[in-house]
């Protein structure tokens, strides 16, 4: 089964006088330029400087993003500007946010190790394919720094609640760190170094297998580094290059919290765009629905909630087309004509997955976009009304609205051993990076 260890881990220095609001960042692959900028400008010892680092005309192989966060990172452990932890142990993580329906929640886990080994079952296990590039980018970071900056999200399974009873009597403490984030989401930590309690734990976890919710891209990085460092014979069995940082919630935990990912298309061939309508009516009903301009957030409410009525239903999708003042339902027609369009040799549960129908017929057959490396052309949202205003402005050409993928649908996947599209599920809120390190 899966390998969870404590670690002694590393963070913001808590005697220096510095907000820790601006010090901490969303995960890298969330943050905008715009945010880029923003954090850099907050203040020089920002999280930015380590997991997203300017590119500059410049750059040399010595002198690059990658090398400059390894002094930075160097000179803030040796500065106490970042401290580690004299005992080994977990670090309890909760998030406590509003969702986008208005609901107050929380989420909290445990923040360890993980040993890191090729996907299998009764061990690690995906749910989503992955892009090459964020790989490339993130193996670079991790080769020059040797530091997690962000724990990669995984699930266990937990219906008597062992593990949350075990830390649930810190939650009423005050926490070691707390601070509100640019989102308005709160996040605490507390550190668990009970020997007792975290050889209970390690116990526990290590009947498990780890479903990953979010960070597949992060954990085949440490694996391809763990395998590099194996090919130079660097051994070890508690060698620290053999794990990744990990953030572990309870698969039933209440606060669990899945966005879909909206997907915004872009690059699209004008031949392409004049054409797609007709290719769709052949497979889709499309119903019209009225969309007001001069209040964008409650049409697009209004048409997250029609969807949300198929949520059960496979083959049904909002669709947002520049130009075109008004949204549109496509619902796949009761003969499934589109079925035979999806690869032969997906299983049903996954085959019937709007995130499958969606890739497999709509972006691969109607777009003729590639299933594997269409990076150029779509861009990701979980906000409809992000979707639904950049489409409608013309930053993309079209959008599609999707209801967000179960957990259960997800856990299915993985344990088929097969992997559902680039960016099926959106687990919300987000762990921040900056409060939790691992530095080896």
């Amino acid at each position: 089964m899966a390998e969870v260890i404590p670690f002694k881990m590393v963070h913001y220095n808590p005697d220096r006088s510095e907000d820790l609001s601006n010090l901490i960042t969303p995960p890298y692959d969330i943050i905008s330029p715009e945010q880029q900028e923003f954090f850099y400008n907050s203040c020089p010892h920002n999280i930015i400087r380590l997991v997203l680092g300017k590119r500059f005309a410049n750059d040399t192989a010595d002198n690059n993003r990658y090398t400059r966060a390894a002094i930075t990172l160097r000179n803030w452990m040796r500065d106490n500007v970042l401290v580690r932890r004299s005992k080994p142990g977990f670090t309890l993580y909760q998030m406590d946010f509003r969702e986008p329906e208005g609901e107050r929640r929380r989420l909290d886990g445990l923040v360890g190790l993980v040993k890191v080994g090729d996907y299998g079952v009764g061990k690690v296990l995906p749910h989503e394919k992955t892009y090459v590039g964020p790989k490339k980018d993130q193996l670079e970071l991790l080769r020059a720094c040797r530091a997690n900056f962000t724990p990669i999200h995984a699930m266990f399974d937990d219906h008597d609640e062992v593990v949350m009873q075990l830390y649930q009597s810190l939650l009423r403490t005050k926490p070691e760190q707390e601070v509100q984030d640019s989102d308005n989401i709160v996040h605490r930590t507390w550190n668990v170094s009970d020997e007792k309690t975290v050889k209970e734990i390690t116990e526990f976890l290590g009947d498990k297998s780890l479903f990953i919710a979010d960070g597949h891209h992060r954990y085949e990085t440490s694996l391809a580094y763990c395998n590099e460092m194996e090919n130079l014979n660097v051994s070890g069995p508690e060698h620290p290059h053999k794990y990744v940082m990990a953030y572990l919630t309870s698969m039933s935990h209440p606060g669990l919290t899945i966005l879909p990912a909206h997907r915004m298309l872009k690059n699209i061939d004008n031949s392409c765009m004049a054409e797609f309508s007709t290719r769709l009516r052949d497979h889709f009903d499309i119903h019209e629905m009225d969309c007001d301009l001069n209040d964008l957030e409650k049409s697009s409410h209004e048409l997250a909630l029609k969807l949300h009525q198929y949520l059960d239903v496979g083959g049904h999708f909002g669709m947002v087309v520049h130009g075109e003042n008004k949204f549109f339902l496509l619902s796949m027609k009761n003969d499934r004509t589109g079925q035979p369009l999806i690869a032969h040799d997906l299983p049903e549960a996954l085959a019937n997955l709007d995130v499958t129908i969606l890739r497999e017929f709509i972006l691969g057959h109607v777009f003729g976009l590639d299933k594997e490396n269409s990076e150029d052309h779509i861009e990701y949202t979980p906000s409809i009304f992000d979707a639904v205003n950049r489409t409608l402005r013309g930053d993309v050409q079209i959008s599609f609205i999707l209801n967000p993928t179960r957990v259960d649908q997800m856990r299915k996947a993985a344990e088929l051993g097969q992997k559902m599209p680039h960016k099926s599920t959106y687990f919300y809120p987000k762990i921040s990076s900056g409060l939790v390190l691992n530095v080896f």
